[in-house]
């Protein structure tokens, strides 16, 4: 799979390879009696090695290279050099530090840096921690937007051919209001809305470790993603928002990027009559222009919301409905992504605009937004049921994933292709509040 553009949003990010040379710090001996316990063992991602000898330092860091066969044999060696481990504990005879994930099967030195000064301690071997290259359609249950007897959790529910996953579910916990979830590449974790103490933050859930961490602490009233990049619509003060790059110091299985930065944000008011508690039942949809958001101002009234992070919200005409949705995709295919015919790929961008008919139950209805940024009069497709949440997955370009509500065996899931114009179920059961497809 191509690796989605990276936004304008973001110019100023900033990519070096870590195999990329640089002048390693002098050698030098520090520690008396130096060692490893686990010296040349064959360890697992998240294992915890313990460093011996006389001498360590709190201000000490734990410097990890990493090497590897690529099986090429003009590049017959990958590396990665200078990843700064993290520390468990530190005292004068010793140290702990934890080993990565997502990195691959490898030989790894251990070194310990002090004041710019390398020492070798020891070697070890890792076992390959590589994360999915694949995209699973993730389910959540919160509880928000239907009712069953599921704990609140997260659920790998199907695979890449539509078929069921390993259903492998990860507990909310804490995070129990999780919701609006986004992904980013080879990232292999969720990131999406929580409160806490009456703020809003992103958090992410690190499938590997599965630990939430909480990636920033500004108020936060929508998400986005592209696919490289998780964005965020934030406030400082409650009075100005801006779009902020949230996913910056995310490890990822690919790129292993040792120096991401991104340009300040402009920041802007809400529009009169919209209040930041209207945002947020769905993540914002991210388009080459800007990010489609709804806003919910109750009563069955909705306001689809434009942002530009250059010129900040635009309003479009209220609208009556039962949900909102925004959606957003890339409609050329894999064979066009690496092909330069000098055209610039259009996104497909609207709404998912659910009503109530009297005869027929609830009926989902997809609007297109024109250059204009106004919804189309006709709806380009329908269906019959009142859906919960949709998705996009890069790996089928031109189509869109919308799970719905439903009477019978659960909720249904079902793709359409925007080129054929037809619908193609998945035929995997479950009942959640939304999904998402990550990798």
């Amino acid at each position: 799979m191509k690796k989605p553009i990276i936004p304008l949003l973001f110019i100023a990010c900033l990519f070096l390879a870590a195999c990329h040379n640089f002048d390693e710090p002098k050698k030098a001996a520090f520690i008396t009696n130096a060692g490893i316990t686990e010296n040349g063992e064959t360890l697992s991602p998240g294992s915890i090695i313990h460093l011996e000898g006389n001498g360590y330092l709190e201000t000490d860091d734990v410097i990890l290279n990493f090497f590897w066969e690529t099986g090429d044999k003009t590049i017959p060696e990958g590396s990665i050099k200078g990843y700064r481990a993290t520390v468990i504990s530190t005292s004068a005879d010793g140290m702990t530090i934890q080993m990565p994930y997502r990195k691959p099967a490898s030989r790894v030195e251990v070194n310990l840096m002090r004041s710019g000064n390398l020492m070798h301690i020891g070697n070890v071997n890792l076992t390959g921690g590589l994360t999915p290259k694949e995209l699973n359609l993730y389910g959540i249950y919160n509880a928000t937007k239907i009712k069953t007897s599921l704990e609140k959790q997260i659920t790998r529910w199907v695979d890449e051919n539509n078929n069921t996953s390993d259903l492998k579910s990860w507990a909310l916990g804490k995070q129990h209001d999780f919701h609006s979830a986004v992904g980013v590449y080879r990232a292999y974790g969720i990131c999406g809305l929580s409160k806490e103490d009456g703020n809003q933050y992103p958090y992410f859930l690190d499938l590997c470790t599965q630990e939430w961490n909480r990636l920033n602490d500004f108020n936060t009233i929508a998400l986005f993603s592209n696919g490289s990049v998780i964005g965020a619509i934030q406030t400082r003060d409650g009075k100005l928002y801006g779009a902020n790059n949230v996913s910056d110091n995310l490890e990822r299985s690919q790129d292993y990027l040792t120096s991401r930065s991104s340009s300040p944000a402009m920041r802007f008011q809400l529009p009169d009559g919209i209040d930041a508690e209207q945002f947020g039942e769905y993540p914002g949809a991210y388009t080459e222009r800007g990010m489609l958001l709804s806003a919910n101002k109750g009563n069955g009234k909705w306001i689809p919301v434009f942002f530009n992070p250059s010129s900040g919200f635009h309003l479009s005409d209220e609208i009556e409905a039962e949900r909102l949705i925004p959606f957003a995709l890339r409609p050329f295919t894999k064979q066009s992504i690496s092909k330069d015919d000098g055209e610039k790929p259009q996104w497909i961008s609207g709404y998912i605009v659910v009503k109530e008919e009297s005869d027929n139950g609830f009926k989902s209805f997809f609007h297109v937004m024109d250059d204009k940024l106004s919804l189309s009069n006709e709806p380009i497709a329908a269906f019959p049921n009142k859906a919960l949440s949709a998705a996009a997955n890069p790996d089928r370009p031109g189509t869109l994933t919308v799970h719905f509500e439903a009477s019978r065996s659960g909720n249904i899931t079902s793709e359409y292709h925007f080129d054929k114009q037809e619908w193609t179920p998945i035929n995997v059961f479950g009942s959640f509040d939304e999904i998402v497809w990550i990798n």
